[in-house]
């Protein structure tokens, strides 16, 4: 054999070469045979360094520092570089280009925007994690947003129905650079031989833009194919018995198997509760798709079919480097439209940033009535955090306008109202209804502190938003609950609490060092 020097190699020698590549292979790649996002990281994370995964600094590198606002809390570029967190800070986890033939279908969830977003997360974990696509549904109306009691958000008199999908809200470019997605359509249309899909399936509603198109009759067509899909989804996925009961109220996902987690990495009870472990299976594995039927008869329970809980308390690995790259690409991949910021942002100039509290009340849509306190409680409860005379956003759905008056005569409060609307500040801004509640969330994240509604899950995603921009104080405060002066909002989840997340979702996101963190302000 010659080599390309013209060096003659002899069989044996070459063999003894080819050992000694595989023994260091072996050696310095112990896990090799995990997926290739959890690959241990190799690469130089040093500021700027190029971005592996196509992501936002794929073309000349991205800034791990955070963009400081403190010196110019009104400067509206320095904030909207600041919300778009997604921008800076720890890489983007490459994925290889193709689409697996092998699947995670999902119902979306028969609550409100936040049950639809936790239970999504839970089923792009999923996916992410067994390296399968996910099928995105086709649209339908969503609980508060297309159809149902409107509190906030009400439709224009005389505005045709609607539907929405995650395209809505959800940047769907940002999310495929870490999950391989598809239509219910094209699903069908890649499977239909396979799974015997039937004919009358194959054109299921694809886009929201054929359904606002389609005459009211044809709109109805679309609405009973939809319910024909999901019937024969039912009967097929009982048949093949891969329907995951994993409600996150009742099972904590264990990954890559329970054995692994229980010897490496265990939880803590606190954490757990009394949910029992859950894994992926070799027996799941030869699966084409694995479903999830969210709210599966009577609306289900979040011990079986409702999916309900901040993603990472759903989850336990048993690597740290394993959790800090699904954070990472949950953090950088999963994240709501940039519109959304663009909007807040130009809210938190007026406001300045970090230089307001933020409230959540919410008064209307909450089983839990435990949490409606009267505006003089709430003022009580969160007194002791407040500062003289400081100006207070309130995010709220209560609908009485002097509701929040016992708050005026001390603090300058601003709600919506006070800047969008004929003679408010941002009067012209343009964007669409349904993100209004996803704004006020953003809005949230930039307060020098925040204090939510309790068991609401907008609350929860507010301070897991506020753990992302790295805004001064991330602890975990209700205005339902009494706050002491020296209370940092550090107590730890017990119990199995799936409403909140725990800080690691947001300070857990690299394997080698951490982003750099601002001053308080």
């Amino acid at each position: 054999m010659f080599s390309r020097t013209g060096v003659i190699m002899s069989s044996s020698t070459v063999l003894l070469v080819l050992m000694y590549v595989m023994f260091v292979l072996h050696a310095y790649a112990p896990a090799a045979g995990l997926p290739f996002f959890l690959q241990p990281s190799t690469k130089s994370t040093s500021s700027g360094s190029a971005d592996s995964g196509g992501g936002e600094g794929a073309k000349g590198g991205r800034s791990r520092d955070v963009p400081v606002t403190d010196d110019d809390p009104y400067n509206h570029d320095l904030i909207l570089q600041r919300m778009k967190y997604w921008t800076w800070g720890p890489e983007n986890t490459a994925r290889p280009p193709g689409t697996p033939r092998k699947y995670v279908i999902f119902k979306r969830d028969c609550g409100g925007f936040n049950n639809i977003r936790m239970a999504f997360e839970v089923f792009v974990a999923v996916a992410f994690l067994s390296n399968r696509t996910l099928v995105i549904p086709p649209p339908e109306g969503w609980y508060l947003i297309d159809a149902g009691p409107f509190a906030r958000m009400k439709p224009k008199p005389g505005e045709k129905s609607t539907v929405s999908d995650e395209g809505t809200f959800f940047d769907m470019t940002d999310m495929a650079k870490a999950i391989p997605m598809v239509s219910t359509r094209r699903f069908i249309q890649l499977e239909k031989e396979t799974l015997n899909i039937p004919k009358s399936l194959h054109t299921v509603l694809e886009s929201i833009e054929e359904w606002s198109q389609a005459e009211e009759s044809k709109q109805g067509f679309y609405w009973d194919q939809n319910k024909q899909w999901w019937k024969w989804l039912e009967n097929d996925s009982t048949q093949r018995g891969n329907a995951l009961q994993w409600g996150s109220g009742g099972h904590v996902m264990y990954y890559p198997t329970i054995k692994a987690v229980k010897e490496s990495r265990p939880p803590e009870r606190r954490l757990v509760g009394f949910r029992s472990p859950v894994e992926l299976t070799p027996q799941m594995d030869k699966q084409t798709y694995l479903y999830f039927p969210s709210c599966r008869g009577e609306e289900g329970s979040t011990e079986d079919w409702r999916y309900l809980s901040q993603v990472g308390s759903f989850l336990a690995f048993a690597e740290q480097h394993m959790e800090n790259r699904f954070h990472r690409m949950l953090r950088n991949n999963v994240h709501l439209l940039p519109e959304v910021f663009e909007v807040a942002a130009k809210v938190v100039t007026e406001l300045g940033a970090f230089q307001f509290v933020a409230l959540h009340v919410r008064r209307n849509e909450l089983q839990y009535k435990s949490s409606f306190k009267s505006a003089t409680e709430s003022l009580n409860n969160i007194r002791s955090k407040l500062h003289k005379g400081e100006t207070i956003y309130i995010a709220t759905d209560e609908v009485k306008e002097d509701f929040f008056d016992v708050f005026r005569k001390e603090f300058v409060v601003r709600q919506w109202k006070d800047f969008f609307g004929t003679g408010r500040p941002l009067e012209n801004v343009e964007f669409s209804r349904k993100h209004e509640g996803l704004i006020e969330m953003a809005v949230c994240s930039m307060g020098r502190i925040f204090f939510g509604t309790s068991l609401s899950t907008f609350s929860a995603y507010i301070r897991r938003l506020r753990g992302y921009v790295k805004a001064p104080d991330t602890g975990l405060f209700q205005h339902s609950k009494k706050v002491s002066a020296g209370d940092d909002g550090k107590e730890k989840l017990s119990g199995g609490d799936i409403f909140h997340d725990e800080p690691d979702i947001w300070e857990e996101l690299d394997d080698i060092d951490t982003v750099n963190v601002v001053p308080t302000v």
